[in-house]
């Protein structure tokens, strides 16, 4: 057996509660090593009495015999390039465990939190892996709304152009050119009014919006106003009626945030690039030197993007906005979720507090940040309920769009990124073939419709 092959935590995704009365537990094994995997597990505070009369709940070694333990088989959940997966559910009858596991290959061996054994201890439930307490509090509450969701997402300014009179300055005739970084076609809440019949014919039930607030760019990632809708999108009347359109046909809302950066042209690095460190946004913003020079860029900024002065996420004021702004839209207009930008690069604490106060707005209101690897700091029930999974998209595109990868390779993917995050997060995850930040799926597939 290769007992350093066998990959154990007691923490999430290894274990955690699926729900008030379900325990998940999941052990790691090196790939065809392992045949069985015996889960053992007991209450902490139960015990087999020599004699029934002298059974106490206090453990005392001159009347109590051993701790009281069951076993059960896991169930074997797949495998990729490297590990095969173990998985059980169980129901502590008092919202405590503590557990190890008898793993059998060549040889047979108990793995317990102090290490290995060739017999289960049970002198002592010290030994083992444990889960304290289920607390109802901790349980990861993700909104069940999000499971069946089909999500479209929608690069507003290029939809669909539904009113002309709000058009920017120089936009152009649709499809009149190649899409460009500077140019504009118009696209706007009308336009996604006027063509709800096309997402219900899609099976569409959820639409993910880039951006809609005021910013100078066509992709509006470099916010001006957090609480002004993009006047070339149309107005807050418009905007209600698209909200509501879609929710009276059963689509639900999820909008773009962008809290890791503004634009250069928000009025409060404006103020700093003008007074310097008298300014009081000074602090909103991580500065290395002064005078701020945006030709060097001398301060934090998105990439290396000097147009997109990052947030100082931890500052009150900045933090206080931004919470403002995350349930403003959720409690006035009634979206529904949010999708949040950069998400990695904002500390958790302000995603702590922003969940909190969603929350509160809305009991089940949808977070999914903006994740391209390993999520789990985020996925822990107290900040996002899923992270865009890039991931399986990579996966997916290299087996069925350009052929690099094989059909095994795309399930060794599959078989990781389920097992690597608790079912609650696997059950709302945000999986998508493509976005605004990748290239398209049948561009990938090298306009092949077949394997499109």
């Amino acid at each position: 057996m290769n007992q350093a092959g066998v990959v154990h935590r007691a923490l999430s995704p290894f274990v955690y509660a699926y729900d008030q009365e379900t325990v998940h537990i999941r052990l790691m094994t090196a790939k065809d090593d392992i045949e069985k995997v015996e889960l053992i597990y007991g209450d902490p505070y139960e015990w087999e009495a020599e004699k029934e009369e002298d059974r106490d709940w206090n453990f005392d070694p001159e009347k109590e015999k051993s701790w009281k333990v069951q076993q059960k088989s896991m169930q074997y959940n797949g495998s990729d390039a490297t590990y095969d997966y173990w998985f059980i559910a169980i129901r502590p009858e008092r919202k405590r465990v503590r557990y190890g596991f008898e793993v059998h290959g060549e040889t047979t061996a108990v793995l317990t939190e102090r290490g290995w054994y060739d017999e289960a201890p049970l002198d002592h439930p010290g030994y083992y892996f444990s889960v304290p307490y289920v607390h109802a509090t901790d349980v990861f509450d993700t909104p069940d709304w999000v499971k069946d969701t089909v999500w479209y997402q929608i690069f507003p300014e290029r939809f669909a152009n539904g009113d002309r009179a709000n058009d920017p300055a120089g936009t152009k005739e649709w499809g009149s050119e190649a899409p460009a970084f500077q140019n504009f076609f118009g696209g706007d809440f009308q336009g996604v009014i006027d063509h709800v019949d096309h997402l219900q014919r899609l099976g569409v039930t959820g639409v993910y919006f880039c951006p809609v607030f005021e910013a100078p760019s066509n992709h509006k990632y470099d916010t001006l106003d957090y609480l002004k809708l993009d006047p070339a999108f149309g107005d807050e009347k418009t905007f209600r009626k698209m909200i509501d359109v879609l929710h009276e046909n059963g689509i639900r809302v999820l909008l773009d945030a962008v809290f890791n950066h503004i634009s250069e042209e928000h009025p409060a690095f404006q103020d700093v690039l003008e007074k310097g460190q008298d300014s009081k946004f000074v602090n909103w913003f991580t500065i290395d030197s002064f005078p701020v020079d945006p030709s060097i860029p001398n301060y934090e900024v998105f990439a290396f993007e000097r147009n997109m002065p990052k947030l100082n996420t931890a500052h009150p004021d900045v933090k206080d906005y931004l919470l403002h702004v995350g349930r403003y839209w959720v409690e006035e207009f009634g979206i529904d979720g949010w999708r949040l930008d950069v998400a990695s690069e904002v500390d958790h604490a302000f995603w702590r507090d922003f969940r909190k106060e969603v929350r509160a707005a809305n009991g089940t209101c949808y977070i999914v940040g903006e994740c391209w690897t390993d999520s789990q700091p985020w996925l822990l029930g107290d900040q996002f309920d899923a992270v865009m999974n890039y991931g399986l998209t990579e996966s997916f595109l290299t087996c069925f769009a350009t052929g690099e990868t094989s059909v095994r390779d795309f399930s060794h993917a599959v078989i990781r990124n389920l097992n690597w995050h608790s079912q609650n997060v696997n059950e709302v995850m945000f999986n998508l073939i493509d976005s605004h930040d990748t290239p398209r799926a049948l561009t990938r597939a090298k306009g092949n419709i077949e394997r499109m």
